[in-house]
């Protein structure tokens, strides 16, 4: 009986001491937890400041690593913004990350901006005209052609189709699921890859009705082909056009002649007879006209001829 109370006292005790080193860890822990909040919030405006996810206030306090920027003009981009303060317009897929909250495409006035120091060109306030300026270096694609859509045109100006969301961005007032001719464009130059305008034939490749000849050997003619697939070798002019890249005059295998809609009469593939340059006649040379020489008077042999010696 004895024996059974020692044991039992003695596990007492020992779960009491488990009890009270759980509690005494615990508080450790919560004072420990205490203690690294308080250190992070004394620190948080100090840490992790290029962290696009870092508090506005925190941006703020960090002068050192960011400078803040208000817009307050009508046309304000973050391409505007970067090209002004960095000098580089495309710097603005930088200055998206710092500053998730806003449309990259259109400050509200008000809007706070922060750029990393070390991206600065220039700590003057961007000037009310600049956003204007800045557009004049936009270019500005006017819708022409069957076949145009907003992936295309993103395509061929700066060369991923994928862009055709900025586009959109940037066209806030055109349907770009629904463009139609005469609807302008506005590229921005930080997407801009080409000035080139977009050509016919690019666009009518999207079209039921596009065409295209297949130059299969050297040195055919623009006319032949024209007076084929249109039914008049005059309009071979038109179809140089609208193959501004192609020499008319110095056709290659390989070539591709677009051929406008409109002007085919048939998609029947020219002869082969047809599409082979004229082989040139031989030149035949001049016969050659034998000079007949005067006739040889052969000197008569006389058998007996005068004496040698004439008795005088």
């Amino acid at each position: 009986m004895k024996t059974g109370l020692r044991y039992l006292t003695h596990f007492g005790f020992i779960g009491l001491f488990v009890i009270f080193t759980c509690l005494g860890c615990s508080a450790v822990g919560q004072k420990l937890e205490k203690w690294q909040t308080s250190v992070s919030e004394t620190f948080k405006d100090t840490l992790n400041f290029n962290d696009s996810k870092t508090s506005t206030d925190a941006k703020r306090k960090n002068k050192d690593v960011y400078f803040m920027h208000t817009s307050r003009w009508s046309g304000e981009t973050l391409g505007v913004v970067a090209d002004w303060y960095t000098g580089e317009s495309s710097n603005w897929k930088k200055l998206a990350e710092i500053n998730p909250d806003v449309d990259p495409q259109k400050l509200a006035a008000g809007s706070e901006i922060f750029i990393p120091v070390k991206l600065l060109k220039t700590r003057e306030a961007l000037p009310q005209n600049y956003a204007k300026n800045y557009c004049a270096k936009c270019y500005r694609h006017t819708v022409q052609w069957a076949g145009e859509s907003m992936s295309l045109i993103a395509i061929w100006y700066t060369g991923a189709s994928k862009n055709w969301r900025k586009l959109a961005k940037a066209n806030p007032g055109i349907n770009p699921n629904c463009i139609k001719k005469g609807d302008v464009i506005v590229i921005p130059p930080a997407l801009l890859k080409t000035r080139e305008p977009l050509p016919q034939k690019v666009a009518a490749r999207y079209t039921e009705d596009y065409f295209a000849h297949a130059v299969k050997q050297d040195g055919q003619k623009m006319e032949v082909i024209a007076g084929w697939y249109t039914g008049n070798a005059a309009n071979w002019k038109v179809i140089a056009r609208v193959n501004p890249k192609l020499n008319p005059n110095h056709l290659v295998v390989g070539n591709e002649i677009y051929i406008p809609a409109e002007l085919l009469k048939t998609r029947q593939p020219i002869p082969d007879s047809q599409t082979a340059p004229a082989a040139k006649a031989p030149q035949l040379k001049p016969a050659t006209v034998e000079k007949k020489l005067p006739p040889v008077e052969e000197e008569e042999i006389k058998i007996f001829g005068p004496k040698q010696f004439p008795k005088s």
